[in-house]
């Protein structure tokens, strides 16, 4: 199934003309990042694939990510850091860092915003997981570049959360009218054989002619990066993320090496996002039980994919980024899916079980995660097939058809208008 044939077709769609090669191709990728990495990590890769793939493309990221200066930026772009914000322990946002009511700083990242998108004029606006931004503070950007015949995107994930659950969170007038009115297109990063929007979320069937199921959005491997040195002991990679929500997870995974002596080393990143305080207490852990000689623990890793090249076997949270590129890497792979706040991951491991590619582990008992580390260890290699993982290729054919930037787009956009039309 050609992953592209959805491309929606309207009359109102601006008619961008960026053939001439002088005339630079201004796009803004916006996201609102409150919890974790996965959405700066995304919309790095698509701002880099967006860049190879567009000689004219100047991109400007808009995060409000507490990491969003840490990682390394592709050429001609920048990002605007908004002030950050996180959720409470009853799962409320709450400003992370400025001590100021919450109301204050959403109006302070809701003027960066504006801002940001009057000042850089973009050519095209791609708005990531949240339809109107963080309790709706891009609503008024994204209707000004619909108002202006802009190119307007809403990406994202596959795998939101349960269909009940993101039914009574886009059912407000403002997000049915931006998924009715505000976007042109509606990019679905996922493989709709793995999960189609279409069909587990049915409220979503209105908007069918807008979705494209894109394929997985995973950065490809640095063809340039030094090859591993051969170690003689297997090697576990650990990954939770952005680390706000993984101690558990370290912490078990600790305890499951302590049940036996084990012959293999362990590289486990906490994420930059964990708390100091549960960093030092895992690092005193692997201390007491004398394991420091064959456990290491980083908080922060800028290249991921280059340790997934060195692992044996991968233990993980169930994030979009981590599995996306632990499935790109064929390693195998134990994932232990965050079990609060959201449904996101049990289904996503739940997908990728079915299909034979992951190995679940729903709980924390440190015995039956040392028995999937090790039959883990015991296999070879991961599954022979994998996904669609083609979605940043796709992400940016999209867009250039769309800006006019491809000789076919004429002909392929009438006849795809024809087959609309004779629907």
């Amino acid at each position: 199934m050609n992953q592209l044939q959805s491309i929606h077709i309207s009359r109102k769609n601006t008619h961008l003309d960026f053939t001439d090669s002088t005339s630079a191709l201004k796009i803004l990728l916006y996201s609102h990042d409150s919890w974790g990495l996965g959405h700066l990590r995304r919309n790095l890769a698509i701002a880099g694939a967006l860049v190879r793939s567009i000689p004219s493309a100047n991109i400007l990221m808009v995060s409000g990510s507490p990491c969003a200066t840490q990682f390394l930026l592709p050429q001609r772009c920048d990002v605007v850091k908004l002030p950050s914000v996180s959720k409470d322990s009853d799962g409320c946002y709450v400003p992370r860092n400025l001590d100021i009511p919450l109301n204050e700083a959403l109006a302070l990242r809701r003027q960066l915003i504006k801002s940001s998108y009057t000042c850089f004029n973009p050519d095209v606006v791609l708005v990531d997981h949240q339809l109107t931004g963080l309790l709706g503070e891009a609503q008024d950007m994204v209707r000004m570049a619909r108002a202006a015949g802009k190119l307007t995107i809403f990406g994202m994930r596959d795998i939101v959360d349960a269909a009940s659950v993101v039914e009574k969170a886009w059912s407000s007038r403002e997000c049915r009218n931006a998924l009715k009115s505000d976007y042109q297109h509606i990019c679905v990063y996922g493989d709709n054989d793995v999960f189609d929007v279409i069909q587990r979320y049915p409220f979503m069937k209105p908007y069918r002619h807008k979705i494209t199921h894109v394929g997985y959005i995973v950065s490809p491997p640095d063809k340039a990066a030094r090859r591993p040195v051969p170690c003689l002991e297997k090697q576990v990679l650990m990954t939770v993320g952005g680390g706000e929500d993984g101690e558990d997870r370290v912490e078990a995974y600790l305890d499951a090496l302590e049940l036996a002596p084990f012959d293999w080393r362990s590289h486990i990143i906490t994420g930059p996002l964990m708390d100091e305080r549960k960093v030092r207490f895992l690092k005193r852990k692997v201390d007491r039980a004398g394991h420091s000689h064959s456990v290491r623990i980083s908080r922060f890793h800028r290249n991921i994919p280059a340790l997934l090249q060195q692992a044996d076997a991968v233990v993980s949270m169930a994030g979009y980024n981590s599995c996306t590129e632990i499935l790109q890497s064929g390693k195998p792979v134990v994932l232990l899916p965050r079990n609060r706040m959201r449904h996101e991951q049990r289904m996503r491991t739940q997908s990728l079980a079915a299909h034979g590619w992951v190995q679940p582990l729903y709980g924390l008992e440190p015995m039956a995660l040392r028995q999937a580390v090790e039959k883990a260890l015991d296999s070879e290699k991961g599954s022979n097939d994998s996904p669609a993982l083609n979605g940043l290729d796709n992400m940016c054919s999209l867009i250039r058809k769309a800006c006019g930037l491809d000789t076919s787009y004429a002909s392929s956009m009438a006849q795809a208008a024809t087959g609309l039309l004779a629907d």
